[in-house]
């Protein structure tokens, strides 16, 4: 190709761009009158803001159920949770009375065992018995001599008497007739001895609890002492927690605590058994036991166990029930039922203190403060899938009713009708 050519098309190109550049520029110019002329005109303004209004309005779909509770201010301990484990009242290892064989094993590892009742283990009583009648006959072989002696004895006192025999005879017989009385009250002294091991032939279960290990088996020969099982104490437990000694001190006997078992998700009631005032000195804390109530035989020796302990001076602070409370990896929410018609608006909250069926919550910004007040309506179900200011109505009692399983003086679905009922 030319370079005549080659020229050409440049200049071409270049008045091409030149006239392009040129009406972009324009009808930039030309929008940007008109956006201006448009924005300073009242009257689309006002037709603008009237489309915004009427975006912004109810889309009319059916406000949300939700079940409702009040929230309440009132005095609150400051408590820490502190994690230990449930330990036994009573644990020890049943052992042999008597010398003899195992004839039966009554019992397996963690069977239940009842105190007095319970027969561990039985053994043979043969040995026993034959030393028993051997013993009943040696009575009876002294109790004959005894009635000689005695008749001598009651011979040589008429002798006296009469001045016909001296008072050392008189002395020998009275000393033979002594010793068979003690050799009889030894003798009986035995049979008792025999007596109370043929009673101890069956062991029993000194206390109710649980087998936890079987030291011997039928057929096996024990000793005086030997062990036979050990036993754990069920009824009562201890829940065992070393607690910091700056806590300890506000601690006595007899206090109650809450103690929750992390593997049943249950809480149950507790009090202070004992406070061991020789504790950790690396740790600085103190091993304190609370004993716990376990008569349905849920709670088992080894389960961990959380205990709230008071931590400082009672404050009055907000609560709520813990339905009510949302818990996200972003924080916690209660939602507050507001307004007429009904809206619902969520709260950031902190968790303060875990109260059993309450928490103490405390709101994070000030428009919460002011919503989440003593008295005011929190959802309790039917706020997780809610939005900032939506329509609810209060849940229909029957169906509150048969989902609802708590304190009905608490949470139970709210007497008040819905607004659009009235």
């Amino acid at each position: 190709m030319s370079e005549y050519k080659q020229q050409s098309r440049v200049i071409v190109a270049a008045v091409a761009l030149t006239f392009l550049l040129a009406g972009a520029g324009a009808g930039g110019w030309g929008v940007y009158a008109w956006w201006e002329k448009k924005i300073s005109d009242p009257q689309w303004k006002a037709e603008q803001n009237a489309t915004h209004v009427e975006a912004r309005k109810p889309t009319g779909r059916p406000a949300a159920p939700v079940r409702v509770g009040k929230a309440r201010r009132e005095p609150v301990q400051p408590a820490k949770r502190l994690v230990g484990r449930l330990r036994a009242i009573h644990r020890t290892t049943i052992g042999s009375e008597v010398e003899g064989k195992v004839l039966v094993m009554n019992v397996e590892e963690g069977s239940p065992v009842q105190a007095g009742k319970t027969v561990l283990a039985s053994i043979d009583k043969t040995w026993l018995k034959l030393a028993r009648r051997k013993q009943q006959a040696s009575i009876e072989v002294i109790t004959a001599l005894l009635r000689k002696e005695k008749a001598n004895l009651d011979r040589l006192e008429e002798f006296r008497k009469q001045k016909v025999t001296t008072e050392r005879e008189y002395g020998d017989q009275l000393a033979a007739y002594q010793q068979k009385v003690a050799e009889l009250k030894e003798a009986q002294a035995a049979l008792d001895d025999l007596d109370e091991k043929w009673k101890r032939l069956d062991i029993v279960a000194t206390f109710s609890g649980w087998v936890i290990r079987r030291h011997v088996d039928t057929g096996q020969w024990l000793k005086v002492g030997s062990p036979v099982v050990d036993i754990v104490s069920r009824g009562q437990i201890y829940a065992e927690m070393s607690v910091p000694e700056s806590l300890v001190s506000g601690l006595k006997h007899g206090m109650p605590i809450n103690v929750t078992i992390d593997v049943l998700g249950r809480t149950f009631p507790g009090k202070i058994a004992a406070i061991t005032p020789y504790g950790s000195t690396a740790s600085r804390t103190y091993p304190v036991r609370v004993e716990l109530s376990d008569e349905n035989g849920l709670l088992m020796v080894g389960m961990s166990a959380t205990a709230i302990f008071p931590a400082g001076i009672s404050q009055e602070q907000i609560t709520v029930s813990r339905d009510a409370v949302i818990i996200k990896p972003d924080g916690a929410t209660v939602w507050v039922a507001r307004g007429d018609p009904l809206i619902a608006s969520p709260v950031a909250v902190e968790v303060l203190t875990r109260l059993g069926e309450r928490y103490s919550v405390k709101p994070l910004d000030p428009s919460g403060v002011k919503l989440l007040t003593d008295g005011a309506e929190v959802i309790l179900e039917g706020a997780e899938r809610l939005k900032p200011d939506q329509a609810i109505r209060y849940m229909d009692r029957d169906l509150a009713d048969a989902k609802w399983l708590g304190d009905t003086t608490e949470t139970q679905p709210s007497d008040k009708p819905a607004k659009n009922e009235q």
